[in-house]
């Protein structure tokens, strides 16, 4: 059953946040030329969750027999999703006040916690189906 479309939003879940750790989260121009990426991997805890988080991913994939474990490991990995992107945010907006910003923009790696949060959820909703007809199936025996 590793087939079902949630296995394939909980890989997509795990890559998002692998790729986090690689992708400039924020990109900023500071006053004398000089540009400065914010990666994940500059923040301890940052880079821990999002590893975690993508481990957890990866996990529920193979907890294709085990539904109930498997739809409460997606609603929890629905919420570390959301403490990335809090934290995300929390780091970035230290950043901004800690340097004299000419120019600062999102880079695309900001919006992978937020993808993230979305295929966790698809994930999850995929596995509740599943469950509900699993029940409704043993309900006609």
């Amino acid at each position: 059953m590793i087939q079902r479309i949630q296995s394939v939003w909980f890989l997509l879940a795990a890559v998002c946040g692998f790729s986090m750790s690689q992708v400039p989260l924020f990109i900023a121009s500071l006053p004398n030329n000089v540009t400065k990426n914010l990666l994940a991997t500059e923040s301890l805890l940052l880079f821990a969750l999002s590893i975690a988080t993508s481990c957890l991913a990866a996990f529920c994939i193979f907890l294709f027999r085990n539904r109930s474990l498997q739809f409460k490991l997606g609603v929890v990995g629905v919420l570390l999703s959301i403490a990335i992107v809090a934290l995300v945010v929390w780091r970035i907006e230290a950043f901004k006040t800690a340097n004299a910003l000419v120019k600062g923009t999102y880079y695309w790696g900001g919006l992978l916690p937020i993808a993230m949060i979305i295929f966790f959820f698809l994930a999850t909703r995929g596995v509740y189906k599943d469950e509900r007809l699993v029940k409704s199936v043993d309900r006609l025996r």
